[in-house]
């Protein structure tokens, strides 16, 4: 006698709502932007030079580094991911750049 075998449909409910986005800046000059990173891979080379350039294009930009908000990844993860809207509000970041690992 031949197996039977139950037919599973390969797709699945959303798992993740649909939200809006943000609506973009116009311009960057006089923005505060906070860098964000996991501390996996690059960044201290990458930001500091996205840093120079971003400044080198918008003179008023102000940067708040990574270091200010520290490892986003690792054992705390989850503490520091759910105080970062409020660490951003805090200090009035009108923009996030977030590099994360490989």
């Amino acid at each position: 006698m031949e197996p039977v075998y139950e037919v599973v449909w390969p797709k699945s409910a959303r798992g993740v709502q649909s939200v809006s986005l943000a609506s973009r800046l116009d311009d960057l000059d006089g923005v505060r932007i906070a860098f964000l990173w996991d501390y996996v891979f690059r960044g201290d080379e990458i930001f500091p030079a996205l840093a120079d350039h971003l400044r080198q294009r918008f003179p008023a930009i102000e940067i708040i580094d990574y270091d200010v908000f520290g490892n986003i990844h690792g054992g705390d993860e989850k503490e520091m991911i759910s105080a970062l809207p409020e660490a951003l509000r805090s200090r009035h970041i009108d923009a996030v750049v977030s590099g994360v690992g490989c």
